[in-house]
Formats: structure tokens, sequence, C-alpha cells
């Protein structure tokens, strides 16, 4: 169990930083924000790679596990954030990546 915790911990805080560190890129481009921004944001996301080796499945498996995390995380930076409420398929979808990231790098072999 200890293990499950830690490496949703590591897959939730990764994309903390993945989407942190693209939403100051994203800022400095479109929004026409400093660039020690779009730096700092760059740092960030090199920081998110970093983090990604501390799993301890191998890299396909931890990046497509990584992408269902990244979708639901990416739903609720939307509504922390933009303020931006999931709608219904928006939630259903969110339900339905995690059950299958919990198929994919959970699941006994």
């Amino acid at each position: 169990m200890l293990e499950i915790t830690s490496t949703i911990v590591v897959f939730f805080f990764a994309a903390l930083l993945e989407i942190g560190g693209g939403y100051l890129v994203w800022k400095w481009l479109r929004d026409h924000k400093g660039k020690i921004l779009g730096l700092t944001g760059g740092l960030i996301l090199f920081s998110y790679g970093i983090v990604m080796t501390l799993q301890p499945a191998d890299f396909g498996k931890v990046y497509a596990t990584y992408g269902g995390i990244f979708v639901v995380s990416s739903i609720i930076w939307g509504y922390w954030i933009d303020k931006k409420i999931p709608d219904r398929f928006e939630l259903i979808g969110s339900v339905v990546v995690l059950i299958g990231v919990a198929v994919m790098f959970y699941f006994p072999r």
C-alpha cells in the first residue's frame, strides 16, 4: 500500500510541475508576460522530467499511466486556477481515465 501511495504522490507532484511550468510558459507567450516567467516555467518543466524518474516502473508504462493522471490534474487545475467548472462529460471522462490508470499501473501481472 505504501508503494501505491508513493507512486500516486509522485504522479500528482509531476503533474503539478508540468502543468504549472507549462502555465508559466503559456502566460509568458500568450499574455506577453516577462521572460523570467518563461524561464521559470522552463525550469519547472525540466524538474518535472526529473521527478518522473522516481517512478519504479519502465518509461513507457510510467508515461502511459501519467497521461491519465495529467488529464485529471488538468481538469482540477482548470477548476482551481481558471475557475472553469468541469461539465459532466469531463468528470465522467476523468473517472474512466483513472480506472484505466489503475488497471495499467497497479493491477498485478
